[in-house]
């Protein structure tokens, strides 16, 4: 029942990301990304069949539990794209990203899949944990995914470091909660395989793993409302930058690209109107240069991951 609530709780809650920011998600290439990995991760933890019958969905695919491979590669896709969230350049755009890891090691989970697991029954939520007790074939394929899903999990704890405060430290106790999670059930699979199986280690996995993935999409609430204040804070100073470039005769958004993010034409607007008051010899006014002060905090607090 509580693992049933955690996953309803962190799917409710991507849901909502997927839905309040599918209009950033449109107009900012860079916000897609995000936006994305919420979306994926929604996808993820519908297969868990909490919201639709899992016989339904495994059905779709010939009811052999092939939907544990798929739940497997799209939870670790999430996270993967999570952190290129946090992570990855400001030009970066999904097609751009590098691809090659999740791609690699949802073909290392497939192969193993249908080499290791020949034969998986009818759909079962459970069906991995019971088929491991009696096939090594079924604890290897636990402990592959299991572990890579664990290695992501501490990428994503590694990737946290540039984050603001608040969403650093939703996203850090996710990622300890993902990767404690995945070592309790590699644990837990190898004594049912090759020892006595624990009640108290077999109880650990939903709490550690689910929690930490709850954890996990708060940080990206947070992380997403921080990022929509310190944007706004970016367009008003841009807006009351570009009187003083006006007045100064200043273009410096020539070849720039039209999708460039707020910081970055802040930041060239800046650089271009503090050129022209040297190249002219004509001095900002005190009132001037306090603004060019706030834009300097500004993209300095945004660079170092303190407050706007």
């Amino acid at each position: 029942m509580v693992t049933v609530i955690l996953i309803d709780v962190a799917l409710a809650g991507l849901l909502l990301v997927v839905a309040l920011r599918a209009r950033v998600a449109w107009r900012q290439p860079r916000a897609r990304i995000a936006w994305f990995a919420a979306l994926i991760g929604s996808i993820a933890l519908l297969t868990q069949g909490t919201v639709v019958p899992l016989e339904l969905l495994d059905g779709l695919l010939g009811g052999t539990n092939v939907l544990k491979l798929v739940q497997n590669v799209l939870t670790m896709v999430a996270l993967w794209l999570g952190i290129q969230a946090g992570t990855a350049p400001v030009t970066a755009r999904i097609r751009t990203l590098r691809w090659w890891f999740p791609a690699s090691l949802a073909a290392l989970f497939a192969v193993v899949f249908f080499v290791a697991v020949p034969e998986r029954g009818s759909s079962s939520f459970l069906f991995l944990e019971n088929l491991a007790v009696t096939s090594t074939g079924a604890w290897a394929y636990g402990v592959l995914h299991m572990a890579g899903i664990a290695l992501v999990g501490l990428l994503l704890f590694r990737s946290a470091r540039p984050s603001l405060p608040k969403p650093r430290v939703f996203f850090r106790v996710g990622a300890v909660g993902i990767v404690l999670g995945c070592l309790s059930e590699i644990v837990d699979l190898t004594l049912s395989r090759f020892f006595a199986p624990d009640a108290v280690v077999s109880a650990l996995f939903d709490p550690l793993f689910y929690l930490g993935v709850v954890s996990f999409v708060i940080g990206i609430f947070v992380a997403s409302r921080s990022s929509t204040t310190i944007r706004r804070r970016g367009e008003d100073l841009l807006a009351r930058l570009e009187p003083v470039a006006r007045e100064r005769g200043v273009r410096s958004f020539a070849g720039m690209p039209a999708d460039a993010v707020v910081e970055t034409r802040l930041h060239a607007l800046r650089v271009a109107v503090e050129d022209d008051a040297i190249a002219t010899s004509s001095p900002l006014s005190p009132a001037q240069r306090a603004l060019i002060d706030e834009i300097d905090a500004h993209l300095t607090r945004r660079t170092t991951g303190a407050r706007s």
